[in-house]
């Protein structure tokens, strides 16, 4: 499994290339909003069957969907926040 978190303003997006029973790798993503201090974080979106379990031949590719992924949730999040 290939991993990477990335800040975008206040949530956090866990990626994750995990590696499949027959080749290739499928995406996976969660995404947190960061909140202030003692408080714990809010899980915004969680999918480990991005795009239907479609297999990816390098885990980059797997990694740059899923963090695809999880900015589109934090553009929802954002706009659905501001109403």
């Amino acid at each position: 499994m290939n991993l990477q978190e990335r800040d975008i303003g206040d949530f956090r997006i866990y990626a994750g290339a995990i590696d499949g029973p027959h080749g290739g790798y499928t995406a996976a993503v969660e995404v947190h909003e960061i909140r202030g201090p003692g408080q714990a974080p809010r899980r915004v979106f969680s999918s480990d069957r991005l795009s239907g379990g479609h297999r990816f031949a390098q885990p980059d590719q797997a990694l740059k969907h899923a963090m695809g992924v999880g900015r589109q949730a934090i553009r929802l999040e954002e706009v659905a926040l501001a109403r």
